[in-house]
């Protein structure tokens, strides 16, 4: 008679396993510490990202990184159109009135009153773009807006002396003769006062062109 193999004994012959896995709980306490390892903290639900992802931890709080705060683009620009504007009207007025008027003296006066106003136009403008721009981290407007404040101040000046100048001669300045001392004073100041205001559009434009 044979005898039948027992079932203690074909468990043995069996051998062992030929793998063991983790138990199920085990396995899902590794997934689901693996984000997190991976994320370098555990990431509460709701909490607030930054832009590289993560979360902006302080004194075991989530909170947001606070920005400095930029000035509004839409007052900037404000700025510049008035700016600009100005120094345009300005320079078409003058054209206008010297053509227009009966004599060279009405003209003046009207292109004297009118740059009295470009005056603080041409130095406030660019003050308040600098001061809006101070911290934005652009040198090349910082500047351009310096440059038209030098300017703005030498016209200024300029034309107070040319305003003298007027008010002292008994006869106009254009009835002078053209070697008069006087008129050739005038005429020299009068053309650095167009360059400046020139040079002052152009810096107007070149704020308004650079890139945000």
């Amino acid at each position: 008679m044979t005898e039948e193999p027992s079932a203690s004994g074909e468990a043995l012959s069996a051998g062992p396993p030929s793998s063991v896995g983790p138990p199920p709980s085990a396995a899902s306490e590794d997934s689901a510490q693996e984000p997190a390892a991976e994320g370098g903290g555990p990431t509460l639900p709701g909490s607030p990202k930054l832009e590289g992802g993560g979360t902006f931890e302080k004194g075991g709080t989530l909170e947001t990184p606070v920005r400095p705060r930029k000035p509004s683009l839409a007052v900037t620009r404000l700025i510049q159109a008035v700016w600009l504007g100005s120094g345009v009207f300005l320079m078409l007025t003058a054209a206008a009135a010297f053509s227009a008027a009966s004599n060279s003296t009405d003209a003046a006066n009207v292109a004297g009153a009118v740059l009295t106003r470009w005056h603080y136009i041409a130095l406030f403008a660019p003050l308040l773009l600098m001061f809006l721009e101070w911290r934005r981290s652009r040198p090349v407007m910082l500047v351009i807006l310096f440059i038209a404040v030098l300017l703005a101040s030498f016209q200024a000046l300029l034309d107070t002396r040319i305003r003298v100048i007027r008010n002292e001669s008994f006869v106009p300045i254009s009835s002078l003769a053209p070697n008069d001392p006087v008129r050739r004073q005038f005429g020299l100041l009068h053309g650095m006062s167009t360059l400046f205001l020139v040079g002052q559009v152009l810096a107007a434009g070149a704020a308004v062109a650079t890139r945000e």
